[in-house]
């Protein structure tokens, strides 16, 4: 018998278990050297290493035939077939947002060599996926460690007996072909099914003391605004084969990084036992509380001392609130009612999959919060860490849910689904940000709610569940609606108010709503976008009794359903985070800071004299239009606001009063196409994990007016750079003149300069430095 501890799909048993669970190896395989079983009787100083081990793959697509299996030793995997490649990385990331429908669904093998040493042998020796899409098998040396299901939630594998001093061989094979009992079950999905070892993977050595993953979990069971209870349970264990005495050292720190609370609790643990230390702290005076508006952030700090050795360390965050959802008066934080103004989001994008970097997870986190948005929705799955720590930080409000799609299963599938859940919250439940773990998205079962409900209260009490219906007469008639704690509902705006009537005791959020599809640059579809999305807040929002709404979505994302294939276009950024006019406008709406924004373009050869219609979004209550320097009238208390203006060839000017204040915007006509500009976001990069950097593109005039062109623009790379534009080519689509596309890094620093080339105008570079 041996530990994997982390969510395990066993193909022959159809077994799963979760972190810490027992369960039987699936193979035997090459015999472990005998120094891998060396257990020194006393521990090293240090503690834990975390080293990188996402550069330096081998990868292969689809099955390898040699008899040993693409684990074998003797496979020669520097070429064949073998490409490297570098974590994270999706073997879809060429063959979707593409024309063709059908996007690769089957095997990838992936190998890298391990160097260890006798003194890292002699510990504890862990592999951590973060991600891998949808069931991945690993092997160490040719010993197959586990099969691994938790697509989204990663795993992590104690490799300690099968690895030796010198060379070691680790092979993963990951498939993403469809499985009805793995999550999320459907065959297509309104979401493509990227395949890879999609987030970072890492090598993480240990004393034989120490605290195991997401080892810590701290709640806070009280909270006021004078005093909260903190409470924190800390895991340790001793895989030493004597006794060890054992001493817990856990420390709060406030958000300035002051020490606020301290114990130390001791233990002995005889071999192979787990111990958990549990303590309150009571009380912590005066908190500083987490918010959308101000989101301090506690530290929780543990460290564990082998008799008087330092043996582990390990913290999390956490932040101090409370929170409430009531029936007919929506959701409070801290006490004060706070209006949720969300998204949903994907985790895609064009030439990159589902394999998106820290700068992508961020930047998106940062997008919300620009747009006003103080809440999201991770359709539909468990995204990545980084992003939900940027929640964290920024204050945005997380509905975090497993992976599923308008599809339930049979018992295998529950049960499957159960384990999801178990495992998203052992990793997720410290960030503060989260406050709905989520069931389903667009099916009902009584009893598998029923099942998810009682596994996320047992996991996590101090949190609420949810699930999206999208037909709620149905529901009714099952009785799932009364099961979870929140029910979000999904479109229905023309009919909330008979729902709310007919559900006067479930506390409702919308969980999706508008879903109007409009490609960036269709001016006409924009417009179309924003009136229905308009219209469907001012209901949703004048109804006290909703929590809030969700719109669907974000930006536009990949997916292979029909009829929306190859991409779903009903978000209010594209696919590569570009404005569309309805993310001007939501902005205007949730935003306080003052602005105005003349949608579109002022530039229609051959339409001087015809009639069009100029829209401005604005949070200002009184706006004023010029056409050259002639006044078009002076709108007031709308938004958008509206004009009918005879077309010509002057400069169009919004001129908004707020506060005493002036704010402009302007559209010229622009000339025909001159030049390029181009600009990189970032302009560093740091390669200790490879990166990347948006590169975006403008087509200008001669004196710089925005030009409203369409086309594709071609790039050159020169210095360690790759560009990752759809299908693998270096290119990019323009539309209204604008256009962007992603540059990873690679492992060497260096200057990357890329070049930019659009019909017959002079190339443009930017200078992107690696280091």
């Amino acid at each position: 018998m041996h530990k994997i501890p982390s969510l395990v799909l066993h193909r022959d048993s159809r077994l799963v278990t979760l972190a810490g669970a027992v369960i039987l190896l699936i193979a035997s395989a090459a015999p472990v050297r005998e120094a891998a079983q060396s257990t020194p009787q006393n521990p090293p100083l240090r503690s834990t290493d975390t080293l990188q081990f996402s550069m330096g793959w081998r990868f292969r697509l689809g099955e390898y035939d040699d008899p040993g299996g693409g684990q074998s030793i003797r496979i020669f995997d520097q070429g064949d077939g073998w490409d490297p490649v570098n974590l994270p990385h999706s073997f879809n990331a060429e063959n979707t947002f593409v024309p063709v429908r059908g996007y690769y669904r089957g095997i990838g093998w992936y190998r890298k060599h391990l160097q260890l040493s006798q003194e890292q042998v002699s510990r504890k020796v862990f592999l951590e996926f973060a991600a891998a899409f949808s069931v991945a098998d690993l092997w160490v040396n040719e010993n197959h460690i586990g099969q691994f299901m938790g697509g989204f939630t990663g795993f992590s594998a104690d490799v300690t007996p099968f690895v030796h001093p010198g060379d070691n061989l680790v092979a993963v094979k990951v498939t993403n072909a469809h499985d009805p009992d793995v999550l999320p079950g459907k065959d297509i999905p309104d979401y493509d099914l990227y395949g890879g070892i999609y987030r970072k993977a890492t090598l993480v050595i240990k004393n034989r003391l120490y605290i195991p993953q997401y080892g810590i979990r701290v709640t806070t069971p009280k909270v006021s605004e004078s005093a909260a209870v903190v409470h924190v349970t800390a895991k340790a264990r001793n895989d030493y084969p004597n006794q060890r005495t054992c001493n817990a050292v856990i420390q709060l720190r406030d958000p300035a990084g002051t020490v606020v609370a301290e114990k130390t609790l001791g233990a002995t643990l005889a071999p192979g036992v787990d111990k958990t230390f549990d303590v309150t702290f009571d009380p912590i005076t005066n908190p500083a509380l987490w918010s959308v508006d101000n989101p301090r952030l506690y530290t929780c700090r543990v460290r564990l001392n082998d008799g008087d050795n330092p043996s582990d360390e390990d913290s999390t965050t956490f932040g101090i609130r409370w929170y409430e959802f009531k029936e007919n008066d929506g959701f409070f934080l801290n006490g004060k009612r706070v209006e949720i103004r969300g998204m949903n989001r994907h985790q895609d994008y064009p030439g990159l999959g589902n394999a998106l970097l820290h700068h992508n997870q961020v930047r998106d986190a940062e997008i919300l919060k620009e747009t006003g948005a103080n809440f999201v929705r991770c359709s539909h799955y468990p995204q990545h860490p980084v992003f939900l720590d940027a929640c964290d930080r920024l204050g945005i409000l997380v509905y975090e849910e497993i992976a599923t799609w308008q599809y339930i299963g049979g018992e295998q599938f529950i049960r499957n689904a159960e384990a999801m859940m178990r495992q998203m919250i052992a990793r997720d439940a410290n960030h503060p940000s989260i406050i709905l773990w989520g069931m389903m998205n667009e099916g009902r079962s009584k009893e598998m709610f029923e099942r998810l409900k009682a596994v996320a209260h047992s996991a996590d009490p101090t949190r609420l569940t949810v699930y999206a219906e999208n037909n709620p007469d149905e529901g009714m008639k099952l009785g799932t609606v009364e099961v979870p704690d929140v029910l979000g509902i999904n479109y229905q705006t023309e009919r909330i108010d008979k729902l709310h009537a007919a559900l006067p005791h479930c506390r409702l959020v919308t969980s999706e709503h508008s879903n109007v599809s409009a490609v960036r640059g269709d001016y006409d579809g924009e417009m179309k976008q924003l009136d229905q999305v308009k219209a469907n807040l001012d209901i949703l929002e004048s109804r006290r009794y909703m929590a809030g709404s969700t719109l669907w979505c974000m930006h536009d994302y990949g997916t292979d359903y029909f009829p929306v294939w190859p991409e779903q276009h009903s978000g209010a950024l594209d696919s590569t985070r570009l404005p569309k006019e309805l993310w001007y406008y939501l902005k205007s709406r949730w935003t306080t800071e003052p602005m105005v924004h003349l949608c579109g373009h002022w530039t229609w050869p051959g339409q001087e004299g015809k009639p069009r219609i100029v829209t401005v979004v604005t949070n200002c209550p009184s706006v004023e239009l010029f056409l050259g320097d002639r006044s078009q009238g002076v709108r007031k208390g709308e938004n958008p606001m509206r004009w009918t203006v005879d077309y010509e060839r002057s400069p169009l000017k919004a001129v908004g009063a707020c506060g005493g204040h002036e704010l402009t915007d302007e559209l010229r006509p622009a000339g025909p196409p001159a030049k390029v500009d181009i600009s990189a976001n970032p302009g560093t990069i740091e390669v200790i994990h490879t990166d990347v950097s948006e590169i975006t593109l403008s087509i200008r005039d001669a004196q710089g007016t925005l030009v409203p062109a369409s086309g594709e623009v071609h790039f050159d790379v020169a210095g360690p750079g790759v560009l990752r534009g759809v299908a693998g080519a270096p290119a990019a689509k323009i539309a209204a003149g604008l256009g962007r596309i992603i540059l990873q890094t690679g492992t060497a620093p260096g200057d990357i300069t890329v070049t930019a080339h659009f019909e017959n105008l002079p190339p443009a570079s930017v200078p992107v430095i690696s280091k």
